[in-house]
């Protein structure tokens, strides 16, 4: 199994005044039928788009009208992304000085708790988080491209949005499991608690020969169960054994413990437990942020499919979370989809994923055409719900009322990114 197990409704007045739908009573071209009501296509969706630049220190555009609103109006904003992507990050470094000044304090992210810890420790002092990130990413991360130790971070453009967040003193939580490949920094983070230990030596022999049985496990094509079977591995418990009674380890050792069980149930069911996890995580940072703030603002980045207000994969996920959380705040949440359509891939050639995923996007193809190579597209779908329930607008009656319904009911906002490529790797 590859390890990719992989906030916010606000109503919008935009300045720019949109187009008047057609007249009543035309025909409807998704089924060819006569309706009193105009079905959603192109020209419609393009009414409700904005477009925004972004560089090392502004957004530029309409589309900056919408990120402004949004941010000042939100308690919970949940940014659904697109993993490892290069102008993601690059808007994220960005938009931190902005959620900064609309008070967000708080920021959480797809890493376990122990992850969030170290980014934090690997971001001081601030000035040396890009380096730090490239020397951790160099000595943990295995053969693969996406075996790295920390999801999310193993790139140039993560560490200075992780950079940008620690210069706003903004408080990172990590609400996911511990990753597949985090274990080898486990054992050294273990080890760093003995420090002083008279048996210390004999302690860091036994830690290199379970990272060495740790190891040898990750190179199996059948991934499935080798936590369980790790976890048996007399050398493996021997060196767990040497830090009962410490606190500090034992909760340490208890999150990892976590993240294998989920991992070796992925094939029963354990995405709802990992969801449940996150939720949980959440609730624990945000009651204790509760303390010391009236209304805590947070600002989550996470995989699309956690973004949304719906059941995604049989879950209801963070993105459900906040919306209920700021419906019984009364406050506000706002959740964001993110899309490719122009990506430049390993090979340095350019894709159109309207065209290499044309199954997928066919049913949602008049929402992927308002891309541009050069400039953010965000389309307000909050503002299309509201079309839909005011009888100003239709869903077609075809099949791809199922897709464009889950979308609009999903999320608040879809954002398309310009031409993208991977993020630029940090390590040596």
């Amino acid at each position: 199994m590859k390890p990719y197990i992989l906030v916010v409704s606000i109503i919008l007045f935009f300045s720019c005044k949109e187009k008047p739908l057609d007249t009543p009573k035309i025909t409807n071209q998704k089924t060819n039928s006569i309706s009193t009501i105009p079905v959603i296509d192109s020209s419609y969706i393009a009414t409700k788009t904005r477009y925004f630049t972004v560089d090392s220190t502004t957004i530029k555009g309409e589309g900056r009208i919408v990120i402004d609103t949004i941010l000042s109006q939100s308690q919970f904003v949940m940014f659904g992304e697109n993993h490892g992507s290069k102008v993601t990050s690059q808007l994220i470094t960005t938009l931190v000085p902005m959620l900064h000044a609309n008070g967000f304090h708080h920021t959480a992210f797809e890493v376990g708790p122990n992850s969030a810890k170290k980014l934090i420790d690997l971001s001081t002092p601030v000035s040396t988080t890009v380096e730090k990130l490239k020397t951790f990413n160099t000595r943990y991360s295995l053969e693969e491209d996406y075996q790295y130790p920390i999801p999310f971070f193993s790139g140039v453009e993560d560490a200075q949005f992780l950079q940008a967040v620690r210069q706003k003193n903004m408080n990172i939580w990590g609400l996911d499991q511990e990753y597949y490949y985090a274990a080898p920094y486990f054992m050294d983070e273990l080890l760093f608690l003995m420090k002083g230990h008279p048996d210390y030596a004999k302690i860091e022999l036994e830690k290199e020969k379970a990272v060495d049985i740790i190891k040898s496990w990750y190179t199996q094509k059948d991934a499935n169960k080798i936590f369980d079977t790790i976890q048996k591995s007399p050398v493996v418990q021997q060196y767990f054994n040497r830090f009962a009674g410490n606190a500090l380890a034992e909760q340490m050792l208890n999150d990892l413990k976590i993240s294998w069980d989920i991992y070796n149930r992925w094939k029963e069911d354990s995405h709802a437990d990992r969801i449940s996890y996150m939720r949980t995580n959440f609730m624990n940072r945000y009651n204790e942020a509760l303390e010391t703030e009236t209304a805590p603002k947070v600002f989550l980045k996470f995989g699309s499919l956690h973004a949304s207000k719906i059941l995604t994969n049989t879950c209801y996920d963070l993105g459900d979370l906040v919306t209920q959380l700021a419906k019984k705040n009364a406050s506000k949440a706002t959740t964001i989809n993110s899309w490719h359509r122009y990506y430049i891939n390993e090979k340095g050639e350019e894709e159109d994923h309207l065209i290499k995923y044309a199954s997928y996007y066919k049913r949602l193809q008049d929402f992927m055409v308002q891309a541009k190579r050069d400039q953010w597209a965000i389309i307000n779908l909050e503002s299309i719900r509201e079309d839909i329930l005011k009888g100003r607008i239709a869903l077609p009656t075809n099949g791809d009322y199922h897709r464009i319904k889950s979308l609009i009911d999903g999320y608040d906002y879809q954002l398309i990114l310009p031409l993208d490529t991977e993020v630029t790797p940090n390590k040596g």
